[in-house]
């Protein structure tokens, strides 16, 4: 074995020490992405056990109150009154029931990855009335008021390709935070307009707003601005994560402009879709309509 000089031993000396401490450095960054990942786990996990058991209340309650209304309706009087009364309770219970396994469901679906697109031409006027329309209980609660003008008229309605039933679970739950998350007697603002093959839909609240220091996890799942016992308002913090997702699959964006105190509001855009659609017809939420010269509608 050749004898090495005093320089050639101190730099082989050199670059195994330099080999070590890179060996060293390269091990404290494995041990701090372990724990970076160990730590994210343990935050997945503790959100969705805290979810599941919010769920289990928003699901649990408006069950027995739609069980134990309708028991009183078995046992009741005639009283037309309570009749009428129980049933709007039952209703009121069970939409809230249903938007939220809608949520769940669509979730589910995206966290599967079975999601697809159903591309059709969607009336975007109707699509925006008809789900105004089923918020109506909760906006007369409120007694909030709802400005909208449709795009077009009856001759040139405001046509455009894309998946309806998405369109409208993502507008669903923008309406659905506007009429929760505002003020009595609040005002609600919905603008929908096409430039060339972007659409693009605005709904604006005058409620609360949102803290400037929450809207960069607003899109986070399962994660709502309020917990425990301080929170006043309805939700599991699914909705918007599920807007970004399904927004993300139509290939669009969605943007919010909010200040705490003065209202918030939300701006998606979404691009047309290639669709074998013909022209004269359209769908919303997935229903498919075709319209013949005597201006009748078949569904199917």
């Amino acid at each position: 074995m050749d004898m090495l000089s005093d320089d050639e031993l101190i730099a082989e000396l050199k670059k195994r020490f330099d080999q070590t401490k890179q060996a060293l450095y390269d091990v404290k960054m494995i041990s701090k992405k372990l724990e970076d990942v160990n730590h994210k786990l343990q935050l997945s996990e503790q959100v969705k056990s805290n979810f599941v058991s919010h769920m289990k209340n928003e699901i649990n309650n408006p069950l027995s109150c739609i069980l134990g209304l309708s028991q009183q309706l078995v046992s009741a009087s005639s009283d037309p009154a309570m009749v009428t009364n129980a049933a709007a309770l039952i209703y009121n219970e069970a939409f809230s029931l249903d938007f939220q396994l809608r949520n769940i469901f669509a979730a589910a679906e995206l966290e599967s990855g079975e999601t697809t697109l159903q591309v059709s031409m969607v009336d975007i006027n109707t699509l925006i009335l008809s789900t105004i329309e089923s918020f109506q209980h909760l906006i007369q609660d409120k007694r909030l008021t709802i400005e909208f003008t449709p795009q077009g008229d009856e001759r040139n309605r405001l046509l455009f390709k894309t998946d309806a039933e998405r369109l409208r679970l993502v507008f669903t739950n923008l309406l659905s935070n506007a009429i929760e998350f505002n003020r009595e007697e609040g005002l609600i603002t919905i603008q929908a307009a096409q430039l060339d093959d972007l659409l693009t839909l605005t709904v604006s609240d005058t409620g609360v707003g949102i803290d400037m220091s929450q809207l960069h996890r607003l899109f986070d799942r399962f994660v709502q601005g309020e917990s425990g016992m301080r929170k006043s308002h309805k939700g599991h913090g699914l909705g918007l994560s599920i807007t970004q997702a399904v927004l993300d699959l139509m290939q669009g964006t969605v943007s919010v402009n909010s200040q705490e105190g003065s209202g918030a509001t939300f701006t998606i855009s979404v691009p047309e879709l290639p669709s074998d659609a013909e022209a004269d017809a359209f769908s919303v939420d997935g229903n498919e309509f075709l319209f013949g010269d005597d201006d009748g509608a078949e569904a199917f």
